[in-house]
């Protein structure tokens, strides 16, 4: 079993980084700038409010607690997928053939996702787990995706990004790229072998959070206009170039993990 000790520290440090995040989002005005994110900020602290009212109202294995706990999670993840599509948004307005080729694909992703997970609810008696469990691996894989292919654009045609708009995308970058590579290797038998994982996977979030924070320390600046430079037809063959590269990194990561587990 994990350490008490450990569990308390990390809980503490997280609770702790969700009410600055949330404080300096309103201190900061974020809502004028990206009212989404502002939003997801917001419920953070209000996640972790709800689910221990709940277990304390009602007790931990509760059937009132496990649908609150459920609920709260399911939102929180909508929040999240939002503010990625309003990451890419406000980053690529300025580019029309850029966005309009990510825009399709955050349509497709939602989509897609969403029946996925509705196929895992309707077969299992548990639908409202399964379908936040499906939905949250599918999040982490397309947030992945579409996040890197984010940060390629941006390095490769240089469409550069405001100082809270890469830190945001950097830290949910990396938190889903972690989560998506816990869901390659570990599988539920190896679970028992690494009972301190689940604390390493809260300190991933923990870290994401700091990246979030930092550009809040200080006054936000206005970001600087930028100039079209991309057109749909150039964005798309990058697109379709990221995406065999990133097919054959997964199949790759599968095959591995697979090994792995044997």
């Amino acid at each position: 079993m994990q350490p008490p000790l450990v569990e308390s520290v990390l809980w503490a440090l997280g609770t702790a980084l969700k009410l600055l995040l949330c404080f300096f989002a309103f201190y900061r005005r974020l809502y004028r700038r990206l009212p989404w994110l502002t939003f997801y900020l917001a419920l953070l602290p209000a996640e972790v409010a709800v689910v221990w009212w709940a277990y304390r109202e009602w007790g931990y294995t509760s059937r009132p607690a496990w649908y609150a706990y459920w609920s709260v999670l399911g939102i929180v993840l909508i929040a999240r997928a939002l503010v990625i599509a309003e990451l890419c948004l406000k980053s690529l307005a300025s580019y029309p053939g850029v966005w309009s080729v990510i825009r399709k694909l955050l349509v497709l992703a939602a989509s897609i996702l969403l029946l996925w997970a509705g196929v895992a609810a309707a077969q299992n008696a548990y639908w409202i787990s399964a379908f936040v469990l499906t939905a949250e691996q599918g999040l982490e894989f397309s947030g992945a995706v579409i996040l890197t292919l984010l940060f390629a654009i941006s390095v490769g045609y240089r469409v550069w990004l405001g100082s809270v708009e890469r830190n945001i995308a950097f830290g949910l970058a990396f938190y889903s790229i972690f989560q998506a590579m816990n869901h390659t290797f570990l599988s539920p038998q190896l679970m028992p072998y690494f009972p301190w994982w689940d604390s390493v996977r809260v300190a991933s979030f923990d870290a994401a959070m700091v990246f979030w924070l930092l550009p809040l320390l200080k006054p936000l600046k206005d970001p600087e206009p930028q100039t079209p430079v991309l057109s749909e037809t150039v964005v798309a063959d990058l697109l379709h170039q990221s995406l065999a590269e990133m097919r054959n990194a997964t199949e790759k990561l599968r095959r591995l993990g697979n090994a792995t587990r044997k």
